[in-house]
């Protein structure tokens, strides 16, 4: 069993996180793919302070995940958010966007 890495957005500038090019300058800084392929688990902390994130933004840092997995169910089985309430119901559209555009990402 692996051990799960864990992203803290504390550790990010923010609070306003936007843009898909910073979104995917980000996890490539993070090496997600590579995550990804190894099936481990992710943790994301979102601080309350964080103002918004951009569909942009997380579709770029974290996209290419949520269509690999290639359901909700199976994108949050590996990748746990802590984050405020309103990002997450945000971050929710956000996952079924991509599952809806995969060729977003293509």
């Amino acid at each position: 069993m692996t051990n799960a890495v864990t992203i803290d957005f504390e550790g990010i500038e923010g609070p306003v996180y936007t843009g898909r090019a910073r979104g995917q300058q980000l996890r490539a800084e993070l090496g997600l793919d590579a995550l990804d392929a190894q099936n481990i688990d992710v943790d994301v902390a979102i601080p309350s302070s964080t103002y918004t994130i951009s569909s942009s933004f997380f579709l770029g840092l974290f996209g290419p995940s949520v269509v690999r997995a290639g359901s909700k169910d199976a994108f949050y089985k590996r990748y746990h958010f802590k984050s405020p309430v309103f990002l997450k119901d945000a971050m929710d559209g956000y996952v079924s966007r991509a599952l809806q555009s995969r060729n977003l990402f293509a």
